[in-house]
């Protein structure tokens, strides 16, 4: 399984439309074929800090997922809403 962490800084005025924002894409997101999770968190410290913290099954979700509508078209109003933004990082789930 591959998670997805990709973290942004939302401007505090912009915060109740980027959670508004995100719930739909979240929606779309959990509903798509080889998606084991997809989340918004935000930080228990900084209330602007956000995180999507995403479980997909293989690469090929992703790449699905990627260029998807809901994806498309979403996560650029968000980066908008955002004051910055980490580029996404892809991990590998290790079992033991």
């Amino acid at each position: 399984m591959l998670k997805i962490v990709a973290r942004l800084t939302v401007k505090k005025e912009n915060i109740d439309e980027f959670k508004r924002t995100a719930a739909d894409l979240i929606h779309k997101s959990n509903a798509e074929e080889g998606n084991v999770f997809y989340t918004l968190n935000q930080n228990v410290d900084d209330e602007e800090k956000f995180a999507f913290i995403e479980c997909w099954k293989d690469n090929d979700a992703i790449k699905t997922h990627s260029a998807s509508k809901h994806f498309t078209e979403t996560f650029p109003l968000l980066q908008k809403l955002a004051e910055s933004a980490e580029p996404a990082e892809v991990y590998n789930e290790l079992s033991f």
